[in-house]
């Protein structure tokens, strides 16, 4: 009986809609959960790549005779990782809001057109700020790693030492802001295509 109740209210709720307005909901809905789900899986798979920085700082940590720094925790960038994990964050309540949006534009009192393409355009500042803070990270990164390696081959050519300074540790952490990345890309490409449809031209029909 509740379905019933449900089903009916929907129909009710739908009558007054145009087929333009319901293709707008259908992809609000779709794309919304679609970008909600990716960036949560990616978010916490990065999270836990990173936290294993500073839950297991000794593990396969090099001894390097120079007394060079050889710990992921120490590299540069790290910092950009985190705050676009925060941004992504962000992002994912933002998609979220995208999937409540869908039933207010079911309703009566729904939000107009530039109301719309508002909430939208704030969904991709958000993304492109994510992207631009994780990109610089992962430059400073791979640049540190490439300095590391350089000089932890000059330590073997003058000590002797077998212990490389590049760790798998640091792969991870390369991995991590990737994955950050396209977490941030996917939210881009949904919030572009809900801007998409939101400004297409009605069909006259």
């Amino acid at each position: 009986m509740p379905r019933e109740l449900k089903s009916a209210k929907e129909e009710e709720d739908n009558s007054d809609v145009s087929p333009n307005v319901l293709r707008v909901v259908l992809s609000f809905r779709r794309w919304g959960w679609t970008a909600f789900w990716t960036q949560v899986v990616l978010c916490v798979v990065s999270s836990v790549m990173l936290l294993q920085l500073f839950l297991f700082p000794k593990v396969n940590q090099s001894a390097i005779p120079t007394g060079l720094d050889g710990s992921p925790a120490s590299l540069p960038g790290l910092s950009f990782a985190w705050v676009g994990i925060a941004v992504l964050g962000a992002s994912i309540l933002w998609n979220y809001r995208y999937t409540q949006m869908a039933k207010k534009l079911r309703s009566p009192d729904r939000p107009t057109k530039t109301q719309t393409v508002f909430q939208i355009k704030i969904g991709l500042i958000i993304n492109l700020i994510g992207m631009l803070v994780t990109l610089l990270g992962a430059f400073a990164i791979i640049g540190a790693l490439t300095l590391r390696s350089q000089q932890g081959q000059a330590v073997i050519g003058v000590a002797g030492s077998i212990n490389p300074l590049i760790q798998p540790l640091d792969f991870q952490i390369i991995q991590a802001s990737f994955n950050i990345i396209f977490a941030h890309f996917v939210g881009l490409v949904a919030s572009l295509w809900l801007l998409n449809r939101a400004t297409d031209k009605p069909n006259r029909e």
